[in-house]
């Protein structure tokens, strides 16, 4: 025949305490180690989205100052044309013209109506 069943165990709290304290010990690292890599990649994606406007904004900046150039080369300063026009400023080396008030006026001649006098 059979032999009766032991009686069931007494739980131990101790145990089970120290048992349940390792395993969320080992979660927590878990989780306390992905999140810092989950912070450091985001990290790294600001720092690249920020690289990136650098590069985009110096570029940019390149290209202006690459016109800037071209314009220079061909004589066609901002500045200068500036105070030539605006400022009526010239350069030492230029010849300058002057002409005496009202002779550049839009202004058509006046044509004499009247004959001229007859000659004699």
């Amino acid at each position: 025949m059979r032999q009766p069943a032991p009686p069931p165990r007494n739980p131990r709290p101790v145990a089970a305490f120290f048992l349940s304290l390792a395993g969320s010990s080992v979660v927590l690292g878990l989780v306390l180690l992905y999140d810092g890599r989950a912070l450091e990649l985001k990290k790294a994606h600001a720092e690249i989205r920020q690289l990136d406007k650098q590069i985009a904004d110096r570029r940019r900046e390149n290209g202006n100052l690459r016109a800037s150039i071209t314009a220079a080369s061909r004589g066609e300063l901002p500045a200068e044309k500036a105070a030539r026009e605006e400022l009526h400023l010239v350069h030492p080396e230029d010849v300058v013209l002057l002409y005496p008030p009202g002779t550049l006026s839009p202004q058509p001649t006046p044509v004499p109506t009247a004959p001229p006098p007859p000659r004699h």
